[in-house]
């Protein structure tokens, strides 16, 4: 079997620049490249597969996370269970994790002293088309966490069985008195478009009325959700139900500065088990996104298509918990 020392001696290079060349390093010129991987071909060269050497295999993955211009957008997970989440789902192979943060535009290939990547998490946010245009033209597998994007692997939270169980929590309580707005975020997307649909899906099925376009009241920021703005929303309806736990901290705090009852004139709810959530007074009902096993889930099927060669499933939901806090 031909060896990457035989290429290198026949071409009388270096073992470490004829490796680097097989697997693309951009620390060799592509003009060299391109004669070492001729030389390779000529001489029968086959690269090793990971999958025989899987239990003493050290990957490289590069976890991209979003820049936040809103800085509220930092407190809706906890980081560590996230990286934990990663680590437990990779078990055939030790990794390298390397993190990046990224806004409008992502180079999944920035720099020759990158190393070799052999696969991609993008967590909370969708990654832009030329990156997985790069990506996918590399042949290098890549999921995404939070999301649900047509044609991409992604392990989403199950968003709207949630909202399902806050909205029969609610129905619980309150009966057939109960009525509810949804209050959200301009800059929230796909999130608040699926938690949406299924308070608006529950609201149906259990005979609430709730209108998507009159109950609905999204936000710009967080700076925008006035006392004034909170005081109207208390005398229209018994039970705000808010897109994430932040947005009803800042619920809470207004309701306190009104002295509204909270849970005995209105319900509020959250959504996610923020961090910052066992701060909140009253204690916030909510349901968890299970930042842990959404992490684990998506590296599981990462490493699968890296070691098995095994197509990862286009998108696989993972369901979180309601949380009963004192606010519903």
């Amino acid at each position: 079997m031909t060896t990457i020392a035989d290429i290198a001696r026949k071409m009388q290079l270096s073992t470490a620049t004829v490796s680097r060349a097989l697997n693309r390093s951009r620390l060799v010129d592509e003009s060299l490249t391109e004669k070492i991987r001729r030389q390779a071909d000529a001489m029968g060269y086959r690269k090793r597969s990971i999958r025989r050497h899987r239990g003493r295999s050290i990957l490289n993955i590069k976890l991209v996370l979003p820049h936040h211009v809103e800085t509220e957008r930092s407190l809706f997970y906890d980081f560590s269970s996230l990286i934990t989440g990663i680590k437990s789902g990779f078990t055939s192979c030790e990794i390298n994790l390397v993190c990046e943060t990224v806004a409008d535009h992502f180079e999944p290939y920035p720099h020759k002293k990158g190393g070799d990547i052999n696969g991609f998490i993008f967590a909370f946010h969708q990654p832009c088309e030329q990156a997985l245009e790069k990506i996918q033209g590399n042949k290098t597998p890549y999921v995404v966490i939070n999301r649900s994007i047509e044609h991409v692997p992604c392990v989403a939270s199950e968003n709207r069985e949630g909202m399902r169980r806050l909205i029969e929590h609610l129905y619980e309580k309150r009966g057939d008195e109960l009525k509810p707005a949804f209050i959200s975020l301009g800059w929230l997307d796909q999130i608040h478009d699926e938690r949406l649909e299924g308070m608006s899906a529950a609201c149906k099925k259990l005979g609430i009325t709730f209108s998507r376009s009159n109950d609905c009241h999204r936000y710009a920021s967080m700076d925008e959700v006035s006392a004034q703005k909170v005081a109207q929303l208390a005398s229209n309806y018994n039970a705000l139900v808010c897109v994430n736990d932040i947005m009803g901290m800042v619920i809470l705090a207004e309701l306190d500065r009104l002295c509204v009852s909270v849970p005995g004139n209105l319900s509020v709810t959250g959504f996610d088990n923020s961090p910052l959530r066992n701060l909140s007074r009253p204690l916030l009902t909510t349901v968890s996104m299970p930042i842990h096993e959404l992490a684990r889930v998506a590296a599981q099927g990462l490493e699968n298509e890296i070691v098995n060669h095994v197509a990862q499933c286009q998108l696989h939901r993972v369901s979180g918990a309601l949380i009963v806090g004192e606010s519903s």
